[in-house]
């Protein structure tokens, strides 16, 4: 047995059946429980909901244009390549079937879920929500809101019927982890947190049940990491094409006519052509860094896998670049985040006069105690609370997870980031009087 080999036997060792709560049909077969996690997601509502957030460009009726659900799609695909290099690499030979098709089907559904979390509206709805908690001084986290820690919020608190959400693998859970601290353990330096505090004890339930240690960026989340990485580069200049935003031409003055020529001998377009020959060598040489740093990763160092050092990844970094520049600033997105950063704000300013309760009043909005809220002026507060999700309030009153301030805002924000884009549109126009229906 090769060293590789040996060293991938530790990897292959995270892959555990235990979930943050024991299934009640018990622990089975490796592949099975994979299978089942990946059957949870997709069968979830959060995830049918991405099919309405866009990926660029909001609101968008051209159905050829990205959503966040497919590009979640290309990206599970991209990341099951992945895994299934990084096995070929490793000159695997003695592992059975279960094992290493379990490792793929984690890797895949890691992709699935790496969005979930996104509120409308993208990076400027996370903003908005951001600015809005600042003047919450008892929610210091989500003054660091961001699609992931929301994302883990709802694939293990919220996304359920009980307080263990989907009840995930714990080997699944910690690889959708991109930033594997709160905001009262995040390192110095860095600039995201991908945990809540209410919710890093299920982090950390997780990292004892499959031995891995606390802070440290898991291996299977490198490999989630890089498949977003590959797929957004490319499939965000697709989008562009799609739009008219840019045109086969711009690409080729960009990268040059070796990579984009203007003929070829296939029967495929010069841009499918750069697009399938870029994602297969950046795959490739992602599965030669991870065979050859499996020691650093189990050391708990984070390694990149699309490194811009190297060709291939410097590659996509150009493309990235390109995007920003030529695409992410095309006043057809921009229009549009820039009124949706106005609708979250709207409905964060609306459901906020929740917060100016008290305690006992807000409890009995909760539990639609409708004789004990007579008197009390509140019509416009019940009618709010009628349009909370009636399992959200029920996680609301699990008191073990902090301060009822705090779950109280978080409650709002759950709300609001698990809207779609259109629904949010409508939401805030019935509040701001401007629909009726």
């Amino acid at each position: 047995m090769n060293q590789g080999q040996t060293r991938f036997d530790e990897i292959l060792n995270f892959i555990k059946a235990d979930r943050l709560r024991e299934s009640s049909r018990g622990p089975q077969d490796i592949l099975v429980e994979t299978e089942s996690d990946k059957g949870r997601v997709i069968n979830s509502a959060s995830f049918r909901r991405l099919q309405q957030k866009a990926q660029v460009f909001p609101l968008d009726t051209n159905a050829a244009v990205r959503t966040r659900l497919t590009h979640s799609i290309e990206v599970s695909q991209i990341g099951r390549f992945l895994a299934q290099k990084i096995i070929e690499g490793c000159g695997v030979t003695h592992y059975s079937y279960e094992k290493l098709a379990a490792f793929a089907n984690t890797i895949e559904t890691a992709c699935l879920l790496h969005d979930i979390g996104n509120p409308p509206f993208g990076h400027l709805g996370e903003a908005a929500i951001r600015d809005w908690a600042k003047s919450k001084e008892y929610a210091a986290d989500l003054t660091e809101f961001d699609g992931n820690p929301q994302g883990f919020r709802l694939m293990t608190f919220l996304g359920g019927h009980d307080d263990y959400g989907m009840n995930l693998t714990c080997s699944l859970i910690l690889s959708t982890v991109k930033y594997p601290w709160d905001i009262d353990n995040k390192p110095d330096g860095k600039r995201k947190v991908g945990l809540f505090t209410m919710d890093k004890k299920n982090y950390d339930y997780s990292c004892e049940k499959v031995g891995w240690n606390s802070g440290d960026k898991f291996p299977f989340a490198l490999i989630m990491e890089a498949a977003d990485d590959i797929s957004y580069s490319m499939s965000d200049l697709e989008d562009g094409l799609e739009k008219g935003i840019i045109s086969v031409g711009d690409i080729r003055d960009a990268f040059g006519e070796e990579q984009v020529p203007v003929e070829n001998s296939s029967k495929i377009s010069p841009f499918i052509d750069f697009k399938t020959r870029v994602i297969r060598d950046v795959v490739n040489e992602a599965s030669n860094i991870f065979v050859e740093s499996i020691d650093d990763m189990l050391a708990g160092q984070n390694v990149n896998l699309v490194d811009s050092n190297n060709p291939s990844g410097a590659l996509v970094e150009e493309v990235k670049k390109f995007a920003r520049e030529k695409i992410y600033s095309d006043a057809a997105a921009e229009k549009v985040e820039l009124a949706g950063r106005s609708v979250i704000s709207g409905l964060l300013h609306h459901f906020g006069t929740l917060l100016d309760l008290t305690e006992e009043q807000f409890l009995f909005l909760v539990n639609e105690d409708m004789e004990n809220l007579k008197g009390l002026g509140l019509d416009f507060e019940i009618r709010l609370m009628r349009r909370l999700p009636k399992s959200y309030r029920e996680r609301y009153l699990s008191q073990k997870r902090g301060d009822e301030m705090l779950r109280r805002t978080h409650l709002i924000v759950d709300f609001i980031a698990g809207m779609t884009d259109d629904f949010a549109l409508e939401m805030y126009q019935v509040l701001e009087g401007i629909r009726i229906k």
